[in-house]
């Protein structure tokens, strides 16, 4: 388990202090940086270490070919791994080093077919079930109390995994049953209505766990005191799906764990469709929930036949209907 995020192992060579001085800035800004963005800045730090160079200096060329895709790369790895560089490089300028920035308009965006797995209500019980019943581990004595609760929170609540994780109980209001999400993507905070089901499993959670709570503990505390692994978690959870007889998907995977999230956000889509609320005002209202920049990103989340960006424009045509001013036009001019 892991406490707090603490710096990856940076090797020795030309630019590990400024990579090391780059998240420090990054995370006094607010910003989480965690192993992902480590693991590609340490990447990076490698391959500038096999150029033998004597002193930081990032040219053109030493860039274009770190931005290379890789064989049997997706696009959206080489494009995380051009951003962070690019921030990087901007770093690096604004401090006196020689760098050259990668143009933005020259990152590729890739066209994606890809389809969320949307859990069904009785594939939901049989992961309820399973969690439920996961024998106790002596390393982890309250390992069985924890997925319960967190794989109920990720479907009901739609949160990413991370940001469950992150939660102190200082950010868990039973009273108002709302969840305080603190500065996750896009460094955007929200806060997140819990059901009045969901919030009773949080009270009989902490009552049970934590007695008097201290505001500071992580919601999910692993045995060390910090929060637990991001990683650790989706395999667990990944092991919960094979135990409930959750069918593969075609590529033979088991559904990401991120399908909880596309699943609630299908959910409520369709609860607010059921009781007659229009489409143009219920995605803006999923969209916040989710923490989503826009309606867009929200609609990639929806990848069903269903729901549609056509239904939105003739929702809103609808709405709007009388509000827009006519415009003459002569055919003849």
């Amino acid at each position: 388990m892991k406490s707090e995020i603490q710096p990856v192992y940076f090797e020795d060579g030309a630019f590990k202090d400024l990579f090391l001085n780059f998240i420090s800035y990054k995370r006094s800004c607010g910003l989480k940086y965690g192993d992902s963005s480590e693991y590609v800045l340490r990447t990076i730090n490698k391959h500038l270490n096999g150029c033998n160079l004597d002193e930081p200096k990032l040219t053109q060329e030493l860039v274009n070919e770190l931005v290379k895709k890789r064989p049997c790369e997706k696009y959206s790895t080489q494009s995380r791994r051009i951003t962070l560089l690019r921030q990087f490089a901007l770093y690096l300028s604004n401090h006196g080093v020689e760098a050259y920035v990668y143009p933005e308009r020259s990152i590729h965006t890739e066209e994606t077919t890809f389809v969320p797995h949307i859990f069904s209500d009785s594939e939901m019980e049989a992961i309820f079930k399973v969690a439920d019943n996961l024998p106790s581990i002596k390393c982890y004595p309250c390992y069985q109390m924890v997925y319960p609760v967190l794989v109920r929170m990720l479907y009901s609540c739609g949160l990413r995994v991370s940001e469950a994780l992150y939660l102190r109980l200082k950010d868990v209001d039973l009273e108002k049953g709302t969840l305080y999400i603190d500065k996750s993507k896009n460094s955007k905070s929200r806060l997140v209505p819990m059901s009045a089901s969901m919030t009773v499993v949080c009270q009989r959670y902490i009552c049970i766990r934590f007695g008097n709570p201290i505001p500071e503990k992580y919601l999910f505390e692993a045995p060390d005191g910090g929060h637990y692994n991001r990683g650790s978690v989706r395999s667990k959870i990944q092991k919960i799906f094979k135990e409930a007889d959750i069918a593969r998907l075609s590529n033979g995977l088991y559904p990401r764990i991120h399908d909880l999230r596309h699943t609630q956000a299908v959910k409520a889509l369709e609860k607010m469709q059921e009781s007659g609320m229009d489409l143009y005002c219920s995605l803006p209202l999923i969209s916040a929930y989710l923490g989503h920049k826009g309606i867009r990103e929200t609609e990639r989340y929806l990848r069903l036949p269903q729901f549609r960006l056509e239904e939105i424009a003739q929702s809103s045509k609808k709405l709007i209907k009388g509000m827009i001013p006519e415009v003459q036009w002569d055919e003849e001019s």
